[in-house]
């Protein structure tokens, strides 16, 4: 016996049991015993998405060639078949096997070559239904999408009601928060962590670095509807404006790209920031004197093959350092310089754009015996000059975020500074300078600032 239902709306599986109630009255009317063994159900699986699993067919199919079973009964063909491969496939299993199918419509013996001629008549017919269907169903999501309102069914999305179109204030407090926690320079982990102390995802489970970063980007965050590429504009408002939303996605994007180190391992403000002044590898902190002698902390160079590797007194570079940022961050020039970069948020956009004609020219490429009028070499240079420009535009953006975090840290006082979370400094120092350590020119104690090179990278780039 094999039930399926397509959609099936929170997983219940009503219809199905329906299903397998009127399958064994039909099994009692033709007296066939049913192997309970051998009851298969796909509950929410499509049968005319050739790219979906259902794996009640599957251990079907495998039961008629292992001879198991010499008979099935369905509920209706279309529950069975909705595409004209699939009945292939079955037939070729079922060869000479005096396999039947039952279902209420009646009787058909699968070596029987009029039955299968009528099977292939109704599995074509099977298949145009669900084209119509299908056009139906992309032509009403587009129109929703139109007028701004959301698909229906589905899992409830974060920061809504049910209707996926209320918010619902207690989880927009912490998406609005998120997103500015992203914005200010905190990690992914860190967002992540404090996001897991004040709420979990909607079927109550703890955020992770990939449902995190996944829901925040969702267009309906920034009261946007996505279809085929395009946005359109949605009935309730944005959670967080589309300007912030485009830069949260392009930080995310640039971390996921990159390979950093991880912050969530760091527990002191210029680690993997400051460089060695010999070698320009990055310093570490460690305990002065080794492992064993737990004193003082103090930053060392990590290259085991550098001439002079640098040492610096932790407390101290991180006092020395903190107080430079302070101290630019104060400063009315690089304020005035600050204001007047301009944020552009189409920049986001223009992204996008160029990102989709990549996609399209990169798809081109691949199938070029779909598109034999297609000169290879003009794709080919098209190709690198979207990355030249994509690359170009993300420079821009990266400014545009970096312009976002340095100016919410404007005239911020050395008592707010030591309050602030760890990674905000750290990304506010990486915004601001190149700090590199330079070897001591004199053994003992004390700590020499002539050491420490702190150049503004607007200076230096």
């Amino acid at each position: 016996m094999y039930c399926r239902l397509s959609y099936a709306e929170d997983g219940t599986e009503e219809k199905v049991d329906r299903q397998e109630s009127d399958c064994r009255q039909l099994a009692e009317r033709l007296a066939w015993p049913i192997s309970e063994l051998h009851v298969f159900k796909d509950n929410n699986r499509s049968a005319w998405q050739r790219n979906r699993k259902r794996p009640g067919w599957d251990a079907l199919l495998a039961a008629i060639k292992a001879d198991e079973i010499d008979s099935v009964i369905i509920w209706h063909g279309d529950r069975l078949i909705r595409q004209p491969y699939d009945l292939e496939q079955l037939i070729n299993i079922a060869d000479s096997k005096g396999v039947r199918l039952a279902s209420i419509a009646g009787t058909r013996d699968l070596d029987n070559s009029d039955d299968r001629y009528i099977l292939r008549i109704e599995a074509a017919g099977f298949c145009r239904s669900s084209d119509d269907t299908s056009r139906r169903v992309k032509r009403g999501l587009q129109a929703r999408a139109e007028r701004g309102l959301p698909r229906t069914g589905g899992t409830r999305a974060f920061g809504f009601e049910r209707d996926n179109i209320t918010p619902r204030p207690s989880e927009t407090e912490v998406i609005a928060e998120g997103g500015q926690r992203l914005l200010a320079g905190q990690s992914n982990y860190s967002v992540i962590r404090w996001a897991n102390t004040v709420s979990t995802t909607t079927e109550g489970n703890p955020w992770t670095p990939l449902t995190f970063p996944h829901m925040i980007t969702r267009p309906r965050i920034a009261g946007l509807i996505e279809r085929n590429g395009d946005l359109y504009e949605a009935v309730w408002d944005p959670i967080i404006e589309v300007e912030e939303w485009h830069l949260i996605r392009g930080i995310l994007k640039d971390r996921k790209n990159s390979t950093p180190v991880q912050d969530h391992g760091i527990r002191y403000l210029l680690s993997w920031i400051a460089r060695c002044g010999t070698c320009t590898g990055p310093l570490v902190t460690r305990n002065q004197g080794g492992k064993k002698q737990r004193r003082a902390k103090v930053y060392g160079c990590t290259n085991p093959h550098c001439a002079k590797k640098v040492s610096c007194a932790g407390a101290h570079l991180d006092a020395y350092v903190s107080g430079r940022v302070v101290r630019v961050l104060n400063d009315r020039d690089f304020i005035k310089r600050l204001v007047a970069t301009q944020s552009d948020p189409r920049l986001a956009d223009e992204i996008v754009a160029l990102e989709r004609r990549r996609a399209e020219a990169k798809a081109q490429l691949e199938n070029l015996a779909d598109y034999p009028e297609i000169d290879v070499g003009m794709i080919a240079r098209s190709l690198g000059s979207f990355d030249t420009k994509i690359e170009r535009l993300r420079g821009q953006q990266q400014a545009t975020a970096r312009q976002r975090r340095l100016t919410r840290m404007a005239g911020v006082t050395r008592e707010q500074w030591d309050n602030e979370p760890l990674d905000v400094r750290r990304s506010t120092v990486k915004d601001l300078f190149d700090v590199t350590v330079l070897p001591a020119l004199r053994k003992g104690p004390g700590f020499d600032p002539a050491r420490v090179k702190v150049r503004l990278i607007e200076e230096s780039d």
